[in-house]
């Protein structure tokens, strides 16, 4: 209880600072843990070595230190999103790709709609847009505390998305959703809870997950990569990408690993393009990882 009332007390702060200023404190805060939490910079290490196995230690060290900026600006941006101006955020920091030539025409055709994106700059943010558009959104998260799942899904849908943590009752409403050509987004870089697969991921066998391509051949929904990076001081820039070509073979099993290595393609060709977008904190080639709730709960203490 006491913990949640500090993580409470401290988004309810942070969120009434200006973002110029937020950005500067989370910055501050991004570069201690990195000094200061040795645990969870040795893991963004070994991420980073497995993305950019041929660069010098220093870039990799850089990239390091970006993969934690943006972490620690992924929590400002939540704190900051019920007093954001999402018509200001959609005309003067958004940039997107790809919407009326991928996303329109799949919800168009009322199979509803998987958006499969990765813990890359921040879909969250950028998935705001969506709603200034009028395009409603239903977002599985990861479930932590009962009580902090709940405040940080307030923050997330304060601007007209739904919001709800990875339950039997939400993996049901993905499928409602679905069913009535809704739009459904799910991550598919980390493999959190649910169904997964020993897959290669930049030519290392990792754990990943397999839900969302086994929820999309299950339903006939088409699976569209969505894709965001920071650019600039405030900016985000976006992408609708090409939709998955699935197979709907009857080997279920087979067409979900075809599928998961397809979109595993389009992520790997992300994370070479800029590493440090990557905001994950805990180690992706481990079959065992430590959850990102740990991770951040550490980095808290650490910084205290």
């Amino acid at each position: 209880m006491l913990k949640f009332l500090l993580y409470w007390v401290t988004f309810h702060t942070l969120g009434r600072l200006p973002l110029s200023f937020l950005y500067a404190l989370m910055s501050t805060t991004a570069w201690a843990a990195y000094h200061l939490v040795p645990t969870v910079r040795r893991n963004i290490h070994e991420n980073m070595r497995h993305v950019m196995p041929d660069a010098p230690e220093a870039e990799v060290r850089r990239a390091a230190k970006q993969v934690l900026r943006n972490v620690a600006l992924y929590y400002a941006d939540v704190a900051h999103l019920p007093r954001m101006d999402l018509r200001a955020f959609f005309e003067k920091r958004f940039v997107f790709h790809g919407l009326d030539e991928y996303l329109r025409p799949a919800i168009a055709e009322g199979k509803g709609v998987i958006t499969l994106s990765a813990h890359y700059g921040n879909p969250e943010l950028a998935m705001q847009a969506f709603a200034h558009l009028g395009i409603p959104v239903f977002a599985l998260t990861e479930r932590v505390h009962p009580r902090m799942s709940k405040l940080m899904d307030e923050y997330r849908a304060s601007k007209g998305h739904t919001f709800g943590p990875v339950t039997r009752g939400n993996v049901k409403r993905v499928f409602q959703t679905l069913k009535r050509g809704g739009v459904v987004a799910l991550m598919g870089d980390r493999d959190i809870e649910g169904p997964r697969e020993a897959m290669l991921f930049f030519g290392k066998t990792a754990l990943m997950p397999t839900g969302p391509i086994e929820v999309a051949i299950r339903t006939g929904a088409p699976v569209i990569p969505c894709f965001s990076a920071r650019r600039g001081k405030y900016g985000i820039e976006g992408w609708v990408e090409e939709p998955l070509m699935l197979r709907r073979t009857g080997d279920t099993h087979a067409d979900v690993v075809a599928g998961t290595r397809e979109y595993i393609e389009r992520l790997e060709r992300r994370l070479r393009e800029d590493p440090g977008q990557w905001a994950v904190i805990e180690r992706i080639w481990d079959a065992q990882p430590s959850s990102a709730a740990e991770n951040a709960a550490e980095v808290a203490e650490k910084i205290q």
